[in-house]
């Protein structure tokens, strides 16, 4: 699987097949492909459970849980502990994606925890993935 494919699940919104969605520019690509090679080299996380995430089937996979809070991490999204940052996460929202929407779902998404920094990512991930109408596809 090329790692831009994966970019849906990144960028606080998923790729599932939907009729609503946004592209990303060129250099929030870009800057996704970056990152997103990078998290896949530190987590060594599988082709097969990013696909399945892209899908909307969110594994408990311990090296899925690292890649989401690496990329959000390198994004500015989370800091270090998990913890989500509401407007880094709108300011990385291309055109397109409603703000009133985005944030109150954020608000919502930015309540769930889990037992480390990689799971309160991704819990706050699978929250805003599965809330959210308007989805980014590549």
């Amino acid at each position: 699987m090329k790692p831009i494919m994966f970019l849906c699940l990144v960028v606080a919104a998923t790729g599932m097949d939907t009729n609503h969605g946004v592209h990303l520019s060129k250099s929030q690509k870009e800057k996704a492909d970056h990152y997103i090679m990078d998290c896949i080299k530190q987590t060594g996380v599988h082709a097969d459970v990013l696909s399945d995430a892209k899908k909307g089937h969110f594994a408990d996979d311990e090296a899925l849980k690292k890649f989401t809070h690496c990329f959000f991490q390198k994004s500015g999204v989370v800091d270090h502990a998990g913890h989500l940052n509401v407007d880094a996460a709108l300011s990385k929202l291309p055109e397109g994606i409603d703000r009133n929407e985005a944030t109150k779902l954020l608000e919502e998404c930015k309540k769930r925890t889990g037992k480390d920094a990689a799971e309160t990512a991704f819990e706050i991930f699978k929250c805003y993935s599965k809330g959210t109408k308007t989805h980014i596809l590549l």
